[in-house]
C-alpha cells in the first residue's frame, strides 16, 4: 500500500505551491507506532522520540469472606486504618483477634503495621451463613498508623451487609477525629 501512497504524496508535495496555505494532504497511518511521511513520501519511524505506552498494573483483588454479615473497609492510602466488629455478646473481631466464638472473622487485614503497603487497601470481617448471632453489633474504623509523610483527613468507604441488605457509608478518619462508629442489628 506505501508503494501506491508515495506517489499521490509526492504529486500532492508538487501541488502544493500552487493550492496556497488551503490544502493540506491528508493520508491514513497503516502501522501501529510512531511515523511520519516527509516531503518526498518517505516514511520515517520516529520510535526513538515518541513516549510509549506504560502497560498498567492491576492489583490483583482478594477473595473477601461472606455470609449473613460482611463488612468490607476501603480507602485509598497507604496508612494502617483498622476495622473492628463487636458481636451482641461483646466479642470483638479485629486484627489482634481475627475470630471470635459466634463465627466472626478478619479475613482480609491491608497496610498492617505499614508493612507490604498497597494505595488500595481492603479489610473484611464477616459472619459465615447461619452463624451470625442476633443483636446489636458496632463496627470501628480506626487510624491505627499513618505509613506516609501524607498527612490530613483520609476517606473511606465501607460496606455492609446483613442478610443480603446491602448500605455503603463514607467518611473521613484523620488525627484529630481517628475513630468512627456506625451501629447495626441483626435481623434488621
Amino acid at each position: 500500500m506505501l508503494k501506491f501512497l508515495r506517489p499521490a504524496l509526492i504529486l500532492s508535495a508538487a501541488l502544493l505551491p500552487l493550492l496556497g496555505d488551503s490544502y493540506t494532504p491528508a493520508s491514513a497511518q497503516e502501522r501501529q507506532g510512531c511515523f511520519m511521511v516527509n516531503d518526498i513520501g518517505q516514511l520515517i519511524d520516529l520510535s526513538a522520540i515518541c513516549p510509549s505506552a506504560v502497560p498498567v498494573q492491576i492489583a490483583e483483588q482478594p477473595t473477601l469472606g461472606t455470609g449473613d454479615i460482611q463488612v468490607t473497609l476501603r480507602w485509598t492510602s497507604t496508612d494502617d486504618l483498622d476495622m473492628a466488629v463487636t458481636d451482641p455478646e461483646g466479642q470483638i473481631v479485629t486484627y489482634f483477634n481475627p475470630s471470635v466464638a459466634s463465627g466472626g472473622q478478619l479475613d482480609v487485614d491491608a497496610n498492617a503495621g505499614c508493612s507490604e503497603t498497597t494505595s488500595s487497601p481492603i479489610e473484611n470481617i464477616f459472619w459465615p451463613p447461619s452463624e451470625a448471632p442476633e443483636g446489636e453489633y458496632a463496627i470501628e474504623i480506626s487510624l491505627y498508623s499513618r505509613c506516609s509523610t501524607v498527612s490530613g483527613p483520609i476517606s473511606y468507604t465501607l460496606t455492609l451487609l446483613v442478610q443480603g441488605n446491602t448500605e455503603t457509608f463514607t467518611g473521613t478518619v484523620d488525627d484529630q477525629n481517628p475513630i468512627a462508629t456506625y451501629p447495626f442489628s441483626l435481623p434488621r
